[in-house]
Parts: C-alpha cells; structure tokens; sequence
C-alpha cells in the first residue's frame, strides 16, 4: 500500500515537471532525491510492518494465515481444532500448528488458559473452563523470544465449552477381549468339519481355526460367510473351554462382524460384552479411561481418537459381575488394544450417559 507521504512527494514532482521546463537538470535531481524519500519511507513502513507482526495485538482477531503458512519465513500460528464456532465438551483440548516463533500462549476473554509454551515441544493444550454455556473469544498468541514477551503473530476462534452428560457412575470394572476369527489367519489343512444347529456340515476349514471360533463365538469364512454361535450339539470338535458348538450362518452384509445377544449386529471398538444381570442388554456405557485416546489403525479399523462411548451388545459365560469384554474386532486390532489396556485393566463405567446418545439402537 502507498503511503500518504508518498503520493504527496509523487504530486509535487508532477507539477514540478509541468510548471518549470527550464529547470530540467535541477528536476531530475529533484526526481532522485524524491524517489530515495519515497523509497526510505517505504522500507520504514515495512520495518514497521514486519516488528508489529502484522497483526493487531489487542484483539488478535486475524493472523493472516493461508494455505501457504506452513512453508512460510514469517512468523504464523493456527488453531487446528476445536473449529470456529463449535459447540464443544468441557475439558477442552486445544490442537495448534506454529511456524517461526518460540513460544505459543492461549486466551479467553483475554484470560490466559495456562503458561506459554514451545510448539515444536507440544502442540495441544487442555483446560477446564469453569463457566461453561455461553461463547468464549479464544485467541492463540505466537512469541517471538522464550519469555513470550514480544507477540509476532495471532489466530482466534469463537466456541462454546458445554458440560459432558458421562451418566451414572455404575462400578469399576475389568476387561478381556474378543474378536472376529478369521479362516484366512490360520494354516494347516482342512481337516475339521464346523457344522449348523441341525448337524449338517457347513465348512472344512483347519483345526486351530475351530479352536479360535468356538472361544469367539463368531468367524469369518475364507468364502465370506460369517458363522455365529447357534447352540451346543453334539456333532462336531470339541471347544478348548469345553462342550461342542453348531454355528448358524449370517447374512455377512447386516452381520458383518458377527451378531450379539439380541440378534443385533457387533460393532468393533464399540460393542461389550456383558453379565447380563449386572448390565441390562443395550445398555449405553462411558468408560472414562477410554475418552480421548487414539485407537491405533489395524485391519482397516482404528486411527481415530475414542470418545469412551460403548453398548452393551453381548453376553458371554464367562463373564461375571464386574467383568466385560471388549470386541476388538480382529486379532490385530486385540493385540493393538493389549498395548494400550492389558486385559484385566480397571475402568470407571458410567451407566446411559447424554453424550453416547448417538449409540442407541
């Protein structure tokens, strides 16, 4: 943009020009010393420019970041998350990207929500608002010395903190896993016969895989079909925990991942299953331990931060009281989840929270 100073200096060698021909020489000295003017005046406005970070301090309300700031040598900040304008749960968990600055801070209402801190150390930040119902001015600020003194760069967002409907606290409890067996991970001949409620045959597939789909419950055929618990019988190899299982065989398209206590279909990361007299069947559960971490990706499920909401889907024989088992889905993603919660972990289970309304079937 050109200054007000500049256009003045740029007017008057105009009618400089016009009014005194016969002053040529005289002009075109003129004409150098104004455009040096011009010039000095320019690069005075934009060591202006670049010291106040382009950016106004007081209300901080637009860092001037695009697409591009990533790449860029000037100094940027960006909230990432939560979005401008969301509704969001109490605590709320902050994710910011920074470029050329030393330190980062936010604010609410002008309030700091904690210290500065360096973002190539961390890039989020939680804090629990005390009021919460009504619109927060957030405004993430970028420093550029580690006494986040001098702000170079800022971004804000407007959001609204809400109070999280967790339930009713029900128990602590303690969790295994369970999972889809699949034919395709096991080797070895086929030499074992799974058969249906009525004794009939329905697969040869290998004996580990009976093994593996008796404890399950359910499986997944190396044609597709899925096969689910149907009754005990006496016709077929006898389960590792004991008796003989017939199957019955699912619609893979609406039993995908094999069926629950109530013919309902299991949804991996979200289905448990329970002792029925402790938790009734569909029941809506917030195990707090969960909220807020990543599942990791395996077998195309996971990568995706949990929100701790589940459903009581299934019951098992082997699970008592304050006892449940998580259905991982698939033997990798069991393993994954080991990593993160050892079977025989303890969670605190809340009973119909407001926030996994979404769950109810």
């Amino acid at each position: 943009m050109t200054s007000r100073l500049s256009l003045c200096l740029m007017f008057t060698c105009l009618v400089l020009l016009a009014c005194e021909p016969g002053q040529k020489n005289a002009n075109n000295v003129n004409n150098v010393n104004n455009l040096n003017n011009v010039n000095n005046v320019n690069n005075v406005n934009n060591a202006n420019n670049l010291n106040d970070g382009g950016t106004d301090a007081d209300s901080g309300a637009d860092s001037g970041v695009d697409a591009d700031a990533d790449a860029s040598t000037e100094p940027w900040v960006r909230i990432e998350s939560p979005s401008d304008g969301a509704f969001v749960d109490n605590p709320v968990t902050f994710t910011i990207a920074a470029g050329q600055v030393a330190r980062v801070r936010l604010f609410a209402d002008d309030w700091p929500l904690g210290d500065a801190w360096d973002p190539a150390v961390r890039t989020t930040h939680t804090y629990d608002f005390n009021g919460t119902g009504y619109e927060r001015n957030i405004v993430l600020r970028g420093y550029s010395d580690v006494a986040a003194s001098i702000e170079v760069a800022s971004d804000a967002i407007v959001i609204t903190p809400g109070e999280t409907d967790i339930g009713t606290f029900l128990s602590d409890m303690w969790n295994t896993y369970y999972y889809l067996a699949m034919e395709s991970d096991y080797s070895g001949a086929d030499d074992t016969t799974l058969y249906d409620s009525n004794c009939a045959p329905i697969a040869q597939v290998p004996a580990e895989f009976s093994d593996d789909v008796c404890i399950e419950g359910s499986g997944r055929l190396d044609d597709g079909r899925v096969i689910n618990y149907a009754r005990t019988c006496n016709c077929g190899r006898t389960c590792p925990t004991g008796g003989i299982i017939c199957y019955a065989v699912l619609d893979a398209v609406e039993f995908p991942w094999g069926m629950g206590s109530a013919s309902n279909p299991l949804e991996p990361l979200r289905s448990w299953a329970v002792d029925s007299s402790f938790i009734a069947r569909g029941t809506l559960l917030y195990a707090q331990e969960f909220d807020g971490v990543t599942i990791p990706s395996a077998d195309g499920l996971g990568g995706f931060v949990h929100d701790g909401c589940f459903r009581a889907d299934d019951v098992g024989g082997w699970i008592n009281g304050n006892h449940f088992d998580f259905f991982a889905g698939t033997h990798d993603m069991w393993i994954a989840l080991e990593n993160l919660f050892p079977t025989e972990s303890t969670f605190n289970v809340y009973i119909n929270p407001g926030k996994c309304a979404y769950l109810a079937q």
